[in-house]
């Protein structure tokens, strides 16, 4: 690839490099990169919505003071320009002969998603289009939507069904519970084009709840819902000179209660899950059933709920694979690493992570999950390991070339998974 940029973004409920005292988001993925890479940590409104969140993401890449847009922001119902990032950007003479690389976690692919559409439109009237961006890879991201949304969002319309400052408390315990401190003082929500936090910051709650967070379906909550993902979905595309991988996590197992065989079996999480996620990844399982369907195809094909109750603790296991709800976009098929010679521009590709490692992996393994599950042998590794498989294969991939699945590149395959099995074998005990 000719790209040399690769710029990290956090999903719903995520955070910068600057929040919670510095804890590495995304562990120690970027030191995975060799020096032939400059890799950046972005830094989006953790409940904006995915077109506000790819704005921000645009801003910081070019180094400019972001801008919603004129019509949406309007119809959104708050701030045009946030803030500015002038002089400070990631990229410097960004273009389709400079482009970039987008790795998204969680929410963080359909910002990286809506990224690329917008510089497609030309949203910013700087003369951009697709190019810009070169590959985005997906992890453990709801391109279809996640069912865990509906917890706190009316399953006919997907609306949050809560004021938005409810959302920002939940948002704030979740963040500390998972990064183990306290985070009232540590986060940054990014809201200010909904409603400036000035003085005390007391009188926030109240201005954020007068505003149309929630009635516009313009915050990341509505987002993930299946309604939501179905909508990004029929208003982005896929486009054919860039390169699109989904990393796919999963963490639950179907069993039947007890181990009784004559009892309904419902998947259950796995022991290696981590517990601030256990809860969510049982709602997955159990819930909800639907009584008015979500999207029009409900019920039928890959759109049944028995389908749809594997996960990894935030999000479906089906989701992950590629964007389908809503509308089909073009499907290149399964498996990344040592499929080589099959990947091509312009199709999803997807990849069970378990496949590859022989282990469960939640929504977190993948980023900070990894270094914060310190008693699991072996598991920083394996989150080191899938990114250097990453950057080898964005160092070496080019999508000029021919790839025939030829019987070496099957035997290739086969060879490099064994080795990855007894490599992540030996990581284990080491």
């Amino acid at each position: 690839m000719k790209s040399s940029d690769i710029i990290f973004v956090h999903g719903l409920m995520g955070w910068g490099p600057n929040d919670l005292g510095g804890l590495p988001y995304w562990g120690d993925a970027p030191a995975q990169f060799s020096p032939r890479f400059r890799t950046h940590l972005a830094k989006c409104g953790p409940l904006n919505s995915v077109h506000d969140c790819a704005c921000e993401l645009f801003a910081q890449i070019i180094g400019a003071r972001i801008d919603y847009g004129e019509s949406h922001s309007a119809q959104a119902g708050h701030a045009r320009f946030s803030r500015d990032y002038s002089g400070r950007g990631f990229v410097e003479g960004w273009s389709a002969e400079n482009p970039v690389v987008l790795i998204g976690h969680s929410a963080g692919a359909q910002t990286c998603r809506m990224l690329q559409n917008l510089l497609a439109q030309d949203f910013w009237g700087l003369g951009s289009n697709a190019d810009w961006v070169e590959a985005i890879v997906a992890i453990s991201g709801p391109l279809n939507g996640s069912t865990l949304a509906y917890r706190f969002c009316d399953e006919e319309q997907g609306k949050p069904k809560m004021l938005p400052s409810a959302l920002v408390a939940g948002a704030l315990a979740v963040v500390s519970a998972l990064s183990r401190v306290g985070a009232a003082r540590l986060y940054d929500l990014h809201l200010e084009h909904w409603a400036r936090e000035e003085g005390s910051g007391e009188a926030f709650a109240p201005r954020l709840d007068a505003t149309r967070f929630i009635e516009s379906c313009d915050n990341l909550g509505f987002d993930v819902t299946l309604q939501g993902a179905a909508r990004l979905n029929q208003s982005m595309e896929t486009f054919e000179n860039c390169l699109y991988l989904s990393l796919v996590a999963s963490a639950t197992r179907e069993a039947s209660f007890l181990g009784l065989p004559f009892l309904r079996k419902t998947h259950r999480p796995d022991r290696s899950m981590d517990l601030t996620i256990r809860d969510s990844a049982s709602y997955i399982a159990t819930r909800p059933e639907f009584s008015v369907a979500p999207t029009p195809d409900w019920g039928s094909g890959e759109l049944r709920m028995e389908l749809w109750r594997e996960n990894d603790g935030v999000v479906n296991t089906i989701s992950q694979r590629y964007p389908f709800i809503g509308r089909a976009h073009p499907l290149g098929g399964e498996g990344i690493f040592g499929f080589e010679d099959r990947l091509e521009t312009g199709k999803w590709r997807y990849q069970r992570l378990e496949e590859i490692f022989g282990r469960a992996f939640d929504h977190n393994d993948a980023t900070h999950g990894a270094r914060m599950k310190r008693f699991e042998k072996g598991r920083r590794e394996v989150q080191r390991e899938i990114y250097r498989k990453l950057a080898h294969l964005l160092e070496t991939f080019d999508a000029g070339r021919d790839r025939p699945a030829t019987m070496n590149a099957i035997e290739a395959r086969s060879s490099l998974r064994l080795e990855d099995r007894s490599r992540t074998s030996d990581a284990l005990v080491t």
